[in-house]
């Protein structure tokens, strides 16, 4: 990769909708802050949605092979291991569903100087990863698709890519391919605002020390940043609890986000 921009991929299916677009748009300012390498966003998308300026489309509609009765959305995902859909050597992958807080560069050199295939979240609420923010080597995992394509399944709490590329990485032997980025540089929102409520300081030290805010499940950033909801579901739990200031810098989150101005 030296000398050419840094491929960052992020995916977006469906019709378009002005909040997906939206969410493209922020990750892009997020990037265009927080990334000091020079970078080019790839947006993997099934439908003709309108884009920003400098993200780069690629049409991946055809990936019709990855869809199986049941199986969530997100199990698409799984083409990111096709060497044949992706021209890049390396890249890192990113879900539109989150905040980027700071300067990248500690994460990315993690990522891109580990020797493994894949450096991937790990999970939070059980062993397993989390597919949030992945670097994929081209090719060094193809089997993960390969396996899903060739019909194998296995029992699932969650039936989508996370889970099923933990079960092909166990039954294929191929652990020591992956590598977790380090607990510390890419924590859960809701995981975070739970121990706030117990331990405030460790709550705001959990945000200060991570470089992405993933926000999995509900609420996602347009509703955790919304009046209504910091209201009745964040701040009145927070003084219930008798903290009398936020547990988590959330309007520091919700600046990330958009790109106010602190002022």
């Amino acid at each position: 990769m030296s000398g050419q921009p840094l491929p960052i991929v992020c995916m977006a299916f469906g019709e378009p909708h002005p909040m997906t677009d939206t969410y493209i748009e922020r990750l892009y300012g997020m990037l265009k802050r927080h990334c000091h390498r020079p970078f080019e966003l790839h947006c993997y998308t099934d439908s003709a949605r309108p884009l920003p300026a400098g993200v780069i489309r690629h049409d991946c509609s055809g990936w019709t092979e990855l869809d199986r009765p049941g199986m969530r959305g997100t199990t698409r995902k799984l083409g990111l291991f096709n060497p044949d859909y992706l021209p890049f050597d390396e890249f890192l992958y990113l879900d539109l569903s989150l905040v980027i807080r700071r300067d990248m560069e500690e994460m990315l050199s993690f990522a891109f100087g580990h020797p493994a295939d894949l450096v991937i979240v790990p999970n939070w609420h059980y062993e397993g990863f989390n597919s949030s923010v992945m670097r994929i080597r081209r090719g060094g995992l193809r089997k993960v698709y390969d396996a899903f394509v060739a019909g194998e399944s296995y029992k699932q709490k969650v039936l989508g890519d996370q889970e099923f590329t933990l079960n092909v990485v166990r039954a294929h032997g191929l652990r020591d391919r992956v590598a977790l980025f380090p607990v510390e540089q890419i924590v859960s929102f809701k995981k975070t605002v739970r121990l706030g409520r117990h331990n405030a300081a460790q709550g705001r030290a959990r945000i200060a020390g991570a470089t992405i805010v993933k926000f999995h499940g509900d609420p996602k950033m347009h509703e955790a940043f919304g009046f209504w909801y910091r209201l009745t579901k964040v701040r009145l739990k927070e003084l219930v609890r008798g903290h009398l200031s936020p547990v988590i810098p959330i309007d520091e989150l919700r600046r990330q986000w958009t790109g106010e101005s602190s002022s």
